[in-house]
């Protein structure tokens, strides 16, 4: 007798499980999310309102990322700005040596004169032949970066079909000055490069 009230309540038991699994039901993911259980072992998302998928943290993140957004905006200029190498007045050390084409240019130490910043040239041929031309593109900045002027100089001429005056293998010679008309400062900063060299 006893056997038959415990198999009773089992029985009850599994149908009033039974019963509340039939309908569909809904269950709360630890992120907020809700999920509908159905009773044929399927499930799906529960559509949620915008109130809802609009937390307070998903609108504190949005309002702290507007800051760093203007922050990269400000620091374009400062990764594209080139200073270049270095101009001090009042030492005796070089500038900066450059090469093309077998031909090697020195910017020796400048100075200034006269409203003039003056910047003596040194070059060597390296190569085999003769050179008759030398061009040199020039930007001269301050020291916040900004570009005060730019120029194209022509370092070393030749007399166009008068081989003594052709600039030959192997030698040295002082070549024309680079010169800008700037404002006096106690350094600048060069950018400079051989555009041009002309071999006969």
């Amino acid at each position: 007798m006893l056997k038959k009230t415990q198999l009773c309540g089992i029985v009850i038991a599994l149908i009033a499980s039974s019963s509340a699994w039939a309908a569909d039901q809904t269950v709360t993911l630890k992120d907020g999310r809700q999920v509908i259980l159905h009773d044929n072992f399927t499930w799906q998302y529960k559509a949620q309102t915008n109130e809802r998928t609009t937390s307070p943290a998903i609108k504190a993140t949005t309002e702290t990322a507007i800051p760093v957004i203007t922050t990269s905006a400000v620091a374009i200029p400062i990764i594209s700005a080139s200073k270049g190498v270095e101009v001090e007045l009042g030492t005796t050390k070089a500038i900066q040596q450059l090469s093309d084409s077998g031909m090697d240019v020195l910017l020796t130490a400048a100075h200034y004169e006269n409203g003039t910043l003056i910047i003596p040239t040194m070059m060597t041929n390296q190569s085999s032949k003769s050179v008759v031309n030398v061009t040199m593109k020039v930007r001269l900045s301050n020291s916040d970066g900004q570009t005060i002027a730019t120029d194209e100089f022509t370092v070393w001429r030749s007399i166009n079909r008068m081989p003594e005056t052709y600039f030959r293998p192997k030698t040295q010679h002082q070549g024309k000055p680079i010169i800008f008309d700037v404002p006096k400062a106690e350094r600048y900063f060069i950018d400079a490069e051989i555009t041009d060299v002309d071999i006969r």
